[in-house]
């Protein structure tokens, strides 16, 4: 009897219950709502807004408003402080931290109830993959995550990545089934991360490989071909090369995993001279499965992923974010998936109420296939009615329950490799290099430009003619204002998944005939504006470009 047949044996009931619930979801978000009210009744949010007194739905939206990063930071701040009883009835054993709209990174706080929340939803994702590819498990997975710990806080709470967290915390039953030690990911020069994700992977058989976003999985195989000759030599002698920066505490770790491999090094020579390349499809032989996100603008990955791996399904991860995982994924197709019923609370605003007073805010029985909402969550580690700021689109339905599907964040903000970036931190960065460099910018509009890997450029129109440094200085003072205002984006960039940003340069009065033309198709005037930062890849296009400045 193997593992993927006890592994689906195991999570059968629990997939059962949750299929029986989505013919009638409300009910579940009735039971949902109810607990978490319940159980953090007694928390200084919960006196503050009487969740002793709610007894409905309709009470709820009343007594409670509409919250997000800023609303809540106030009390986030004070359990990093070890203060109890803030949002939760439980202590938080956990921060993950994830970008906002300032400069400061947000933490969200996990408790041990809000993970085993988390896990419940992750188990029936993963429930559908053994059901789908019980494969999966014949061989080992590879996973890559980013670190759990990136400090403490100042009662020594640890905050960091939550896929880290995960990770470390893995049951012990499956936690033999990953390839990588954990340490791996805490090697902070990347090329020595990569390099040691692919020495250990391509001496394993991998059935499986997981991370959230598809580029960091195309870097990896582009990588290959520059490295090949040092893999082969390690797994031949059972080393790791000496030519990265890899902390020796973490060299005597992974040391230990290894032994001498001619054997599985000589099948990696025979497939090099045979096929002249080194390519996944090759080496990995028994994959089944990639998952990752599908969704949003990371879908325009996927097309480069057949080249290395041939003809494999791609799964997505679902809709997930540090601060709540909201969906289910059940097949290979598209990247929608179950809205996660059981585990938080939902709303809806739809998109076209965004900029309006009066707003509707809908419950998962009455949304509509096609449309598109801002999603806003009830979470049960002590987020109440919490804007996250993305937008998602209903694909359909699964018995009576909306099948969601990430679309972006939302209306000023992008994100091409998770960096979620804000047109208010460009504003900042751009604002600020401008006082730095001493140049005048007439306009500029940032917006991202495709490419392996894809970048941000910069459309400015300059008063005069400054010389050539002046505008690389300009474009290196924008660089290091996102990478202080956006955690995320420093280390995409760091993680070289995002490519140094470009400033192009507008022929005079581009912009003015670019707004004359908008004007004309029907735009207001007094109320138009060029957008500081669009997800448009080809805006672009809109501009005559006289000059390109990119980094050294």
């Amino acid at each position: 009897m193997n593992i993927a047949f006890l592994a689906l044996k195991a999570l059968t009931l629990k997939a059962r219950a949750f299929e029986n619930a989505t013919g009638n979801p409300m009910d579940s978000q009735r039971r949902v709502l109810s607990e978490y009210l319940r159980r953090n009744k007694d928390t200084e949010y919960g006196r503050k807004y009487n969740f002793s007194d709610i007894k409905s739905i309709s009470d709820y939206q009343k007594a409670v408003p509409l919250g997000d990063c800023e609303s809540f930071h106030p009390y986030i701040e004070r359990m990093r402080k070890r203060e109890s009883g803030m949002l939760t009835a439980d202590r938080p054993i956990f921060f993950g931290i994830t970008s906002g709209t300032t400069n400061k990174p947000k933490f969200i706080p996990v408790t041990e109830y809000s993970r085993a929340k988390k896990a419940e939803t992750m188990e029936l994702w993963a429930y559908y993959i053994y059901r789908d590819h019980p494969a999966v498990l014949s061989g080992k997975i590879l996973a890559i995550v980013n670190p759990e710990i990136e400090g403490t806080t100042e009662s020594g709470v640890p905050y960091g990545a939550e896929s880290g967290h995960g990770y470390r915390n893995l049951p012990a039953i499956v936690k033999h089934l990953y390839s990588l030690p954990y340490q791996v990911f805490n090697i902070k020069d990347y090329d020595a991360r990569y390099y040691c994700i692919l020495r250990i992977g391509m001496e394993h058989n991998i059935t499986t490989l997981a991370t959230l976003i598809p580029s960091t999985i195309v870097l990896l195989c582009e990588k290959i071909k520059i490295w090949e000759d040092k893999i082969i030599e390690d797994i031949k002698k059972g080393t790791l090369s000496r030519s990265f920066d890899i902390p020796e505490d973490i060299r005597a770790v992974l040391g230990k995993t290894f032994r001498p491999n001619p054997k599985r090094a000589g099948e990696l020579e025979n497939i090099l001279k045979e096929k002249k390349e080194l390519l996944p499809k090759y080496f990995w032989p028994n994959m089944q499965l990639i998952e990752c996100w599908k969704g949003g603008t990371v879908r325009l990955y996927l097309k480069e992923l057949p080249q290395y791996f041939g003809d494999i399904p791609v799964r997505d991860f679902g809709y997930l974010s540090t601060e709540a995982r909201s969906s289910i994924p059940m097949s290979d197709a598209g990247a929608g998936g179950v809205l996660a019923i059981t585990t938080n609370f939902y709303e809806f605003i739809p998109k076209e109420d965004v900029g309006n007073k009066e707003k509707r805010y809908l419950l998962c029985d009455q949304i509509e296939k096609g449309k598109e909402y801002f999603l806003i969550v009830t979470t049960p580690g002590g987020l109440y009615r919490y804007n996250i700021d993305d937008i998602i689109t209903v694909d359909g339905f699964f018995n009576k329950t909306p099948m969601i599907e990430f679309v972006q964040k939302g209306l000023n903000a992008t994100s091409v490799t998770g960096e979620k970036l804000y047109e208010s931190q460009v504003n900042e960065a751009v604002n600020k290099a401008v006082e730095a460099s001493k140049l005048l910018i007439e306009f500029f509009s940032a917006s991202i430009e495709w490419g392996a890997p894809p970048r941000y450029i910069f459309l400015v129109e300059l008063e005069g003619n400054p010389p050539h440094e002046k505008k690389k200085a300009l474009l290196k003072y924008i660089e290091e204002g996102l990478c202080d205002q956006n955690a995320e984006y420093k280390d995409k960039r760091a993680q070289l998944v995002l490519g140094s940003p470009v400033l192009k340069v507008v022929k005079r009065g581009g912009f003015e005939r670019y707004r004359a033309r908008k004007v004309k198709e029907g735009g207001h005037d007094s109320q138009f504006k060029v957008p500081e930062l669009t997800s448009d890849m080809d805006f672009q296009k809109n501009f005559d470009i006289e000059e390109e400045v990119h980094m050294d």
